[in-house]
């Protein structure tokens, strides 16, 4: 969560000239807003269309940017190892000072809770990804640079 998924896969998908999808718009286009499916449907409701637009995603034979508990499905990390997946790493500090938390379910009543699903998942993401980027306080130039050439290796 935080790590910049979204605004970098949009950058990337443009140098690398591809369509770019994020599974989170995927499901808030056609289901309504996370924060809402979270409170009136539960979490295991929003994995299923979370898990669901993965597939879908993949499809398109693009840059996809997913939410970060897509690793939490052994299906989903299944799909994600099939392709040149990147993990986004970052850390608490960096995605508190820029992160609006009232839009986060997970983290609306307890910001600094980004730290324990941050280390209940990193061994998944890690799992699921040929390479890592860091995107903590790092320039978005830098972020990119070592994004396209990790992603180079594959395309």
């Amino acid at each position: 969560m935080g790590a910049g998924k979204t605004t970098l896969g949009k950058r990337l998908a443009k140098i690398l000239d591809l369509p770019f999808v994020d599974t989170d718009k995927m499901v808030t286009s056609d289901h309504g807003s996370i924060k809402n499916l979270f409170a009136m449907k539960g979490e295991a409701h929003f994995r299923d269309l979370e898990s669901a637009a993965l597939v879908r995603a993949l499809n398109n034979q693009g840059v996809v940017a997913t939410g970060g508990g897509i690793v939490l499905s052994q299906e989903n990390r299944a799909l994600l190892s099939q392709n040149a997946t990147i993990f986004l790493d970052t850390n608490m500090e960096f995605v508190l000072r820029s992160l609006n938390v009232t839009k986060r379910p997970l983290l609306k009543d307890n910001p600094e809770m980004w730290e324990q699903i941050y280390q209940d998942r990193l061994e998944l993401y890690k799992e699921v990804s040929v390479a890592t980027v860091n995107t903590a306080n790092t320039s978005v130039g830098a972020i990119m640079k070592n994004l396209e050439s990790e992603v180079r290796k594959y395309v």
